[in-house]
């Protein structure tokens, strides 16, 4: 799908905080925490900072944070000269951040690069972090037989009481996790088990030759558990595996000449309704990455997705003068009977829509730029007879459509809008059983 430029759309990726003399902050692990300073809730993307173009020089690490996904800010949440690295080290490497259900502190689990894990506490999501352990690893080298870095924390949930970090490298020996103490800064001894990957159901011996990356992410998606590394994925009915490998969510992204994809490092989660996707991506070289944020899809079978116009633009942020702006792009709904759907025929993948079978719910579009008065709002929908679709702009109602018959086929059907020019925001209200492919503004 082509989208025509607008003068006023700015690119959103990568992320770019306002202050920072440039944006090369890789290693993105999203967080949704509440903002001590405002009691709302913003997302934390807990990175890096690289100063290399052909080796890695990281200093020490950062945090973003932003109530709209749109407007960043930065500030340092960890300085290295707090931690057990030595004074000269530019190995500050990839940290994971989550905050403890047992005494509600936030711990911030940092790579000393490819040697080792630390751990720093903090009453704040944004820190400053100090130092847990009086500056001695939680992973020392050598505690399994994969490399201990890359930290991912693994929260208790209704499934399995207990904390876990994940951690590893294919170089070695591919990802092995251990047991979090309460306290989450002591491993329960003993406790170190290898969390395997498997070629498929059938095939009980690990995969080879496809981990090719560090950095892993679990997460749960509905039923599914989800090992993420460099753009691969695989699945299984259980946190720790084992895995069953399913696919490469960044196969059509440019690839390193020794096969590594320009995305390494991801991180997922659910916000208002809508999933996300933050990753590292490379530019000319395999240490110069920024990081970007995009929409997840997941389809019927588990297969993951984005959009690639999302990787170019950024969440959260639409053109008045784009072809056309996929319902499946909402910033929030207001309930879960409003969902994202996989839309197929004869089996083959078409792409997402919302939907719903009943009641009135809604989904937010904000910072529609470059709208202009009056405009013209194309829906591409189909549901049953006395379905409306209320459009509100700022909050006003600017137009209604109703279905006056069944429409059991997506059709577009067109309504006129009162509407103020310039930076808007669009929430759509569905009633009754309906479901939105997309709309168009004109």
């Amino acid at each position: 799908m082509e989208h025509r430029q607008s003068i006023t759309c700015r690119r959103g990726n990568p992320l770019k905080p306002a202050g920072t003399p440039d944006n090369m902050f890789p290693d993105p692990h999203i967080k949704i925490f509440v903002n001590p300073d405002t009691g709302r809730e913003n997302m934390y993307v807990y990175v890096g900072h690289d100063e290399g173009r052909d080796r890695f020089i990281m200093r020490d690490w950062y945090v973003l944070f932003s109530e709209d996904l749109v407007h960043w800010q930065c500030k340092k949440t960890l300085a290295r000269a707090d931690t057990y690295l030595p004074p000269d080290s530019v190995d500050c490497w990839a940290c994971d951040v989550v905050r403890s259900p047992w005494d509600g502190k936030y711990y911030l689990y940092y790579s000393h690069g490819g040697e080792s894990t630390g751990v720093a506490v903090s009453d704040r999501p944004d820190g400053p972090f100090v130092d847990a352990r009086d500056r001695t690893p939680l992973l020392p080298k050598g505690i399994t037989s994969t490399n201990s870095y890359d930290p991912d924390v693994i929260l208790p949930d209704d499934g399995d009481p207990r904390a876990w970090i994940v951690f590893g490298s294919d170089w070695t020996d591919h990802y092995w996790a251990m047991r979090l103490k309460e306290n989450m800064i002591e491993v329960v001894p003993g406790s170190a088990r290898k969390v395997p990957v498997y070629p498929d159901e059938n095939t009980h011996e690990e995969l080879l030759g496809v981990l090719r990356s560090d950095q892993a992410e679990v997460f749960r998606y509905g039923e599914r558990w989800y090992l993420y590394w460099a753009g691969r994925y695989a699945t299984s009915e259980n946190r720790l595996g084992p895995y069953i490998y399913r696919g490469n969510i960044g196969a059509d992204i440019p690839h390193y000449p020794d096969g590594r994809a320009f995305i390494d490092h991801g991180s997922f989660l659910e916000w208002k309704g809508q999933w996300y996707y933050a990753v590292s991506c490379g530019l000319e070289s395999w240490s110069y990455r920024q990081s970007w944020l995009m929409y997840l899809h997941v389809c019927d079978d588990g297969t993951l997705m984005f959009d690639e116009e999302i990787r170019e633009y950024g969440v959260g942020q639409y053109c008045a003068d784009w072809e056309k702006i996929q319902a499946e792009w909402y910033m929030a709904i207001d309930a879960p009977a409003l969902r994202k759907i996989e839309l197929k025929r004869d089996g083959r993948h078409l792409g997402f829509a919302i939907a719903q079978e009943s009641g009135t719910h809604a989904a937010r579009y904000p910072h529609v730029y470059g709208m202009r008065q009056d405009m013209c709002m194309t829906l591409c929908l189909r549901g049953e007879a006395g379905a409306t679709v209320t459009v509100l702009v700022d909050g006003r109602e600017a137009g209604r459509l109703t279905l006056e018959a069944d429409q059991p086929d997506f059709a577009e059907k067109t309504l006129s809008l009162l509407n103020e020019a310039g930076e808007r925001e669009i929430t759509l209200i569905l009633t009754g059983r309906l479901a939105l492919d997309w709309f168009r503004l004109r």
